[in-house]
């Protein structure tokens, strides 16, 4: 089994935890998702950068993402309003790229810049919307991506996996994909949002008796 083959045997678990945590109980956790995406993001910017600038040396490469994750883990719980962008951000790169592998097209760069400045540009107006909505359909994302992934078996050519090889038709695996994450998508953002309101109307309660 190759390097990628490992990678994504563990990774693909990780992804089901941590979509499951982003799709259910994203609002409620949001700085905690926030830390992760952060994290996540650090990790690969900093591989990506030591491997560019010293190809070949792993163990540097280890240690560039290891720091950047946890710059970035700070930077988006610090900065908060930044955090709520690159999450808004992130949805919206997440939702077009599962149009895309769902559907079978590939995905154009432009697109997708586009739709994740326009997903954090919104994220900054509507925070508690933008923040359910992003944290249902990411964590949903990572749950159907993780789930395909193990399914398939390791093969790259299960839909919604981030793969740019994959440029077919989709057939009807790739349909029921995207059906299955947007169910999901609107099962944790309907759950975020009950959730939500039950914890408004407890407050609202318990402030009563005192301001009367």
């Amino acid at each position: 089994m190759n390097d990628y083959a490992w990678t994504g045997h563990l990774t693909a678990p990780v992804a089901i935890a941590v979509g499951a945590l982003a799709c259910f109980w994203g609002y409620r956790i949001v700085k905690v998702v926030l830390g992760i995406m952060g994290f996540m993001a650090g990790v690969t910017g900093g591989w990506t950068l030591a491997l560019s600038l010293a190809p070949g040396h792993n163990v540097l490469a280890l240690g560039c993402a290891a720091v950047g994750g946890v710059l970035g883990a700070i930077l988006c719980i610090w900065l908060f309003f930044l955090g709520i962008f690159l999450l808004g951000a992130s949805a919206g790169l997440v939702i077009a790229a599962a149009v895309f592998g769902g559907t079978g097209h590939q995905a154009q760069p432009i697109l997708l810049l586009v739709a994740a400045v326009a997903f954090g540009g919104l994220a900054l107006l509507l925070q508690k919307f933008m923040i359910v909505v992003s944290t249902a359909f990411s964590g949903s994302y990572l749950i159907t991506a993780g789930l395909l992934h193990l399914i398939s078996a390791g093969q790259h050519t299960a839909p919604l996996w981030f793969d740019r090889s994959q440029t077919g038709p989709p057939g009807i695996p790739g349909y029921v994909a995207l059906a299955f994450w947007l169910v999901l998508g609107l099962v944790g953002a309907s759950s975020q949002y009950r959730a939500s309101r039950r914890r408004d109307e407890a407050v609202r309660r318990e402030a009563q008796p005192a301001s009367s």
